[in-house]
């Protein structure tokens, strides 16, 4: 998790990362804390603040696969402890209601 001192623009301190998400729950990027490079290759993939994304697996190292749509995304864990998410709010979502 984030402390407000450090946190990215647009994360909270109760965001978690694309590295630290269960599997398998609808959760939606905040922030991408990464150089300008790497973000430019995020955002050709897809991967952008408000973007909506699923951990479907976990792999050595930290890895992650992230599903967006029908799109499968592999990440390596660098990656994935600079993505920021939290659990989306839409009640379309069956994880929405879980949580409450």
């Amino acid at each position: 998790m984030t402390s407000p001192s450090n946190a990215p623009d647009g994360a909270h301190v109760t965001d978690t990362t694309v590295e630290t998400c269960p599997l398998h729950v609808d959760m939606v990027i905040t922030a991408i804390d990464i150089d300008e490079r790497h973000r430019f290759r995020m955002l050709e993939l897809g991967l952008r603040r408000g973007t909506v994304i699923r951990v479907t697996q976990r792999s050595n190292f930290h890895g992650r696969v992230v599903a967006k749509g029908t799109e499968r995304i592999a990440l390596d864990g660098q990656t994935a402890a600079h993505i920021h998410v939290r659990r989306t709010e839409h009640p379309a979502s069956p994880t929405a209601s879980a949580a409450q």
